[in-house]
Parts: structure tokens; sequence; C-alpha cells
């Protein structure tokens, strides 16, 4: 078993099948194909599930275990490196949600690149229940979710919540403030912000009426276009995507559940990086406090 062997792995769990991790990773189908060959003979057991006619690959019972410990492979070969490479920059692994990464974080990320020269970001945009098992494999050094698991061996706590609102296409005769049978349950252009958006929302417009549901925010505008469309999504999205397109949002009189952004901590942060996490900690929360649309958790 190798470095090139795990990475290939990896690789293939991050971009979903072989060939869309072969072209990302500049080398032959056929080479990573044979990669995972041979470290599925060293271990002796299958890692990839293969169905003919489906392009993405699942794991087996064992390759969701090899997952965890290749991670932990992977964290640790970054630790070597930064020993055999002694410098002035120390990596800080963060996960967070695509909306996230995409909105909130996207002028803290800017700063950070600016003001502090000595931390290097290695950024993540996962799902939350991804970002949990990175975070207890200690590929990452913090993590930001929507939801809340059963962990033992990290720290979870709320960093903030941010009020709702609807978005609308353009041209519309609605108030500032609208009910929900004013809106076509058809014509929505839906997001599952958490559990409990989740059965509120079903409560308003049981049965999955809408016709379409988008898996990032960044895809929201691109279905927003058509008269009538309307969606629902928290302030800090709301807030980029009106700067680049002619939406109008509207508060809604049966207020949804804010939505709650949690912090992932390490009990232990690793000791090389215990400075540049604690300093981009501490960045975070000041780049939150000067939002005044989010209520930022003491």
């Amino acid at each position: 078993m190798n470095h090139e062997m795990i990475s290939a792995f990896l690789s293939i769990m991050e971009y979903g099948n072989i060939t869309a991790a072969a072209n990302a990773t500049f080398t032959t189908q056929s080479s990573m194909s044979k990669q995972i060959r041979q470290l599925e003979e060293e271990l002796g057991v299958p890692l990839l599930i293969r169905s003919k006619g489906h392009s993405s690959v699942s794991l087996t019972p064992y390759g969701r275990e090899f997952l965890k410990l290749a991670r932990n492979w992977e964290s640790l070969m970054k630790d070597f490196d930064n020993i055999r490479n002694v410098s002035d920059i120390t990596d800080v692994s963060i996960g967070a949600l695509d909306r996230m990464n995409s909105f909130t974080f996207r002028d803290l990320y800017k700063r950070m690149l600016k003001e502090h020269p000595e931390i290097r970001l290695d950024i993540h945009t996962r799902h939350s229940r991804e970002i949990y098992t990175m975070m207890e494999s200690h590929s990452l050094d913090i993590g930001f979710v929507s939801s809340l698991l059963p962990v033992y061996n990290i720290k979870v706590r709320p960093v903030f919540s941010e009020p709702m609102f609807v978005v609308c296409s353009a041209g519309n005769n609605l108030d500032k403030t609208i009910t929900p049978d004013q809106l076509d349950p058809a014509l929505e252009v839906y997001s599952r912000w958490s559990d409990e958006f989740e059965i509120w929302h079903d409560q308003l417009w049981p049965g999955k009426q809408y016709r379409i549901h988008v898996g990032t925010t960044s895809m929201t505008p691109d279905y927003l276009e058509e008269k009538g469309r309307w969606s629902i999504m928290p302030v800090s999205a709301l807030h980029a995507l009106l700067q680049s397109h002619h939406f109008t949002h509207h508060a809604l009189s049966v207020d949804p559940p804010q939505r709650t952004i949690y912090m992932l901590e390490q009990k232990k942060d690793r000791q090389s990086r215990e400075a540049a996490v604690s300093v981009f900690k501490e960045e975070v929360l000041k780049h939150l406090r000067n939002d005044p649309y989010l209520k930022v958790s003491d």
C-alpha cells in the first residue's frame, strides 16, 4: 500500500467516480482503476461497488471503514509535509456548507488572505454529515454545519442564527410581507435548510408540491427568472444574491424557523496548528458580529 493508492481512493470519493477523479488529478482512468485494484488486492477486500450503467461509485462496508482510515492517513501526511517543509505558514483546514463558503464566509476568506499571510486556508465544501465525519477523522480543524448529530470526540456549539426570507422573480406586485396562500407551491425552488425548516414547510405546503429541489444556493437564481417563481433562503444568501440579480424579497406572515449554524471544533487542536486555528476562530466571530442581520451566539 502506498500514498498514490490512497490518494486515488480519496479522489474518487471527492469527485464521485473514477472518470471525474482522473480528469481532476490529470491522470488516466486506467491508471486510477489500477491503483484501486492494487489497493483492494493488498487489503484483501472490495472497497468500491461498480455498477454497470452507473457512472458513480458507492462504497462497500469495508470501503466505508477504510475511508475513515484514509482520511486519517491524508491528515498525517500533511503534518509530515509541514515538518519536512518548515516555514512560517500554517495550514488551517475548514469544512463548511456550500452556501456558507459561497456567501457568508466569502469576504472573510478574502480578508484572511490579505491580513494573515502566516495562515494557509484549506477550504472544503461538504454536506453536514460529511463534515462531521471529516472532523472525527481529524481531516478538518474546524467545521460549520446546520444540523446536530450525536458525537463524542468533538466540540459542538451554536455560532449564529439568521432569519429567512422569500425571494421572488422580479415584476410581481407583492407587498413586503406576504401570506403563504399568495405563493404557488408548484412554482417554488425548494432548498432543505434544516430538519426544523422541512417540518415547518410541510405544514404550510404539504405533499412536496414543488417541481424542483436544488442542492446548492448558487443554483437558485437560474430557476427564479420565470414569473411567479419563488424560494426561501437565509438573509446571508439573500444579500449576496441581490448584488447580482434583480429579484424581490419579502417577509412571510408565518415566520420560518431561523437557520442556526453550529461550529465544530477539535477537543484538542494539533499543537502545530493551535495558534493558527485560534486566530481563524477569532476572525470568524469578528466577521459574523459585523453583520447586523446575524444573531451571534455568546
